[in-house]
């Protein structure tokens, strides 16, 4: 099954560099470049999501709090952002990770893969719970 990644960003050339490498690394890659934007791909359910926090319209931030009522997938923001209150704020907004630009794409596609992983995880507990009753 081919995983479903949501990038969102404004930079045009971070959004193909990410696209890319995902796509050579076999995800479906789904893009918006704003916060509005985000909004309307995550009806496409995607199983996680790559998030900046500057972007016009809407931010990340209220991105991430907008949707986390209503999806459950890993949330990475993604940004330049560097002070310890953004990745405070990120967290409680309800992001999973976070990763500070200029970054490593190996080391955000190996935090990409455990997110997953650690999904799966959860998934197969929660079906083997569902199995015993």
């Amino acid at each position: 099954m081919t995983n479903q990644i949501l990038i969102v960003d404004d930079e045009a050339d971070i959004i193909k560099l990410l696209q890319d490498y995902f796509e050579i690394n076999g995800y479906q890659v789904l893009t918006a470049r704003s916060g509005t934007e985000a909004l309307q791909k995550v009806a496409y359910s995607p199983d996680i999501i790559l998030l900046d926090i500057n972007m016009p319209e809407i931010n990340g931030l209220e991105v991430c709090a907008r949707i986390r009522d209503y999806v459950s997938c890993p949330i990475i923001f993604l940004t330049a952002k560097i002070e310890e209150i953004d990745k405070i704020n990120g967290f409680r907004a309800g992001g999973d990770d976070y990763i500070v630009k200029p970054f490593s794409i190996d080391e955000l596609g190996a935090r990409v893969e455990a997110h997953l992983r650690r999904e799966q995880r959860q998934s197969i507990k929660t079906q083997t719970k569902f199995q015993r009753i």
